[in-house]
């Protein structure tokens, strides 16, 4: 290796080593990450209510819970007693929501049934 080649690769080298970094950050997800995550599925939820919207809330709770059992297991008591609490009130938000669309669901496939029930009772 010759005098000037050496900044060339020391230089790869130190880029070598951002990008892996950056991989590295990306594909880890911070858990205030996870929280905004879990608000932007509720509003998407809210503004467009159903079962795949709901599928991506569930599944967000789900990593939340998961790096919450973590933070407790390094004994970041702390940090998981502020997740989950931040969790905990999204999760109310989230109940409410639910409760309601599932009721109107309910209520929207019973209603060919109620309208078939009130023309049978109308020609009679």
């Amino acid at each position: 290796m010759t005098i000037s080649s050496h900044p060339l690769h020391s230089c790869l080298r130190v880029v070598a080593l951002a990008v892996v970094a950056v991989l590295l950050l990306t594909a880890c997800d911070s858990p205030q990450g996870i929280i905004r995550e879990i608000r932007g599925n509720l509003d998407a939820f809210k503004a467009n209510p159903g079962d795949s919207s709901l599928k991506a809330v569930e599944e967000s709770f789900s990593r939340i819970d998961a790096v919450i059992k973590d933070l407790e297991e390094r004994e970041d008591h702390a940090q998981a007693d502020l997740f989950r609490r931040q969790a905990m009130t999204l999760r109310y938000e989230y109940r409410a929501m639910r409760s309601v669309f599932l009721k109107w669901r309910e209520e929207q496939s019973l209603k060919p049934v109620l309208e078939k029930a009130g023309a049978g009772g109308s020609d009679e």
